[in-house]
């Protein structure tokens, strides 16, 4: 048993996508959770900026202790999960992944589409993971960079989002696919913008679900769970506004959350 939180990181709000799927698996667990605001968006930025910035909130999370770092974060996970797995002394986890593999098997037509940040588009790292999971497939990706501005002004659920949405997906009407990957943590806060434009046919793909099942399945390989008894706690960090993150952050978790602001 360990006692320890989990850390769980985003470039914004959007990450809290996959700490509400972890949370709902593992209520017993503590989490702390940084938003990096200040430097949003991460999409656009080059990716060694990205390594760099999503690092300096890994060396934080280690010296609060945590367990297990979690990238809940597409563009940091694509520009930083290989080498802050290889040099961090705890677990790491990222969202590309698993997402991939739930998108593969979801799949009938073999026909699968990407939405996510430039920055994770041009990294290729959907592609790659989900041709390695099932080669036959066709990958049609699609940078999405306003979709994350929208969610950080808390749009989702208005008008201007469904217009918003409808003009950037109008991409995908000619392309067969069944299965859509929201390739960014702030995509499933629009999915039912997407949902009207994609239609009941495609199959959305969530990350954050198949990522809360691999915090789940590491903490079970290492045994390292928290006491069944506990309460967790839950902290939550902003390097931006702790109240715009609070008025999107209270909305999307469904319970109000004081934020504190970080200065790292």
């Amino acid at each position: 048993m360990d006692n320890r939180p989990i850390g769980v990181m985003d470039s914004g709000v959007g990450g809290l996508t996959v700490l509400k799927e972890i949370t709902k698996i593992l209520p017993n667990e503590s989490y702390i959770f940084i938003g990096d605001q200040a430097n949003l968006p991460y999409g656009q930025k080059r990716s060694e900026t990205v390594r760099k910035l999503t690092k300096r909130i890994a060396d934080y999370m280690v010296e609060q202790n945590v367990k297990m770092f979690v990238i809940a974060c597409n563009t940091a996970t694509a520009a930083a999960y290989e080498y802050l797995k290889a040099i961090l002394p705890i677990p790491v986890i990222g969202v590309i992944e698993p997402g991939s593999q739930m998108a593969a098997k979801a799949s009938k037509s073999g026909q699968i589409g990407v939405i996510a940040t430039n920055g994770t588009v041009r990294s290729g790292d959907y592609e790659r993971l989900i041709k390695r999971a099932n080669q036959a497939v066709v990958v049609s990706s699609l940078g999405c960079p306003e979709f994350v501005t929208m969610v950080e002004e808390g749009l989702a659920g208005t008008v201007e989002a469904q217009v918003a949405v409808n003009n950037r997906l109008a991409w995908f009407m000619d392309k067969p696919i069944d299965t859509l990957v929201m390739g960014c943590t702030h995509f499933p806060i629009l999915e039912k913008e997407i949902q009207n434009v994609m239609g009941d046919s495609v199959t959305l793909i969530d990350p954050g679900v198949a990522t809360a099942r691999q915090v789940r399945d590491n903490l079970s390989v290492h045994d390292t769970f928290a006491v069944d008894h506990q309460t967790g706690s839950r902290q939550f960090y902003t390097t931006g506004n702790p109240d715009d993150f609070a008025k999107v952050a209270d909305k999307l978790l469904g319970t109000p959350i004081t934020a504190v602001k970080l200065d790292i």
